[in-house]
């Protein structure tokens, strides 16, 4: 009985399956970062529009927000926060809360060999004076 070679095709399968377990690690590792970066970027534009009070409200203890420049304030710090080059940032003031939503996408490094697309990431985060 000749046993030579039997092995060559498990070995080959398992190099094939680690090396896809190795993208996929490697591509989720890549898809956090974007989300990191891009939630850092949405709490940077947060703070910065929170940071806009109406000078007019400043001293009559009603604490209102310019709602024009917060706006402006907070996307232009959201997009200027480590920029990339996919990066979008949409602003709202509500009352007294600046929300900003930064949208990324992320197209695989490893996995996009194999038909796996492109991933669209989408943070929010909302802040108010005086509070963060």
């Amino acid at each position: 009985m000749n046993d030579r070679g039997s092995m060559l095709p498990y070995l080959g399968a398992l190099i094939f399956v680690g090396l896809a377990v190795l993208g996929l690690a490697l591509d989720v590792t890549l898809l956090a970062a974007v989300y990191r970066e891009a939630s850092y970027a949405a709490d940077v534009g947060a703070e910065a529009g929170a940071a806009r009070l109406d000078a007019a409200s400043a001293y009559g203890g009603v604490t209102r927000l310019d709602r024009r420049s917060a706006i402006h304030a907070a996307r232009s710090a959201a997009e200027a926060a480590r920029p990339r080059e996919n990066r979008t940032a949409t602003a709202s003031v509500d009352g007294t809360t600046v929300c900003v939503v930064v949208t990324d996408s992320y197209q695989p490094k490893i996995l996009g060999g194999i038909g796996v697309g492109a991933r669209t990431v989408s943070v929010r985060a909302c802040a108010a004076p005086g509070k963060g």
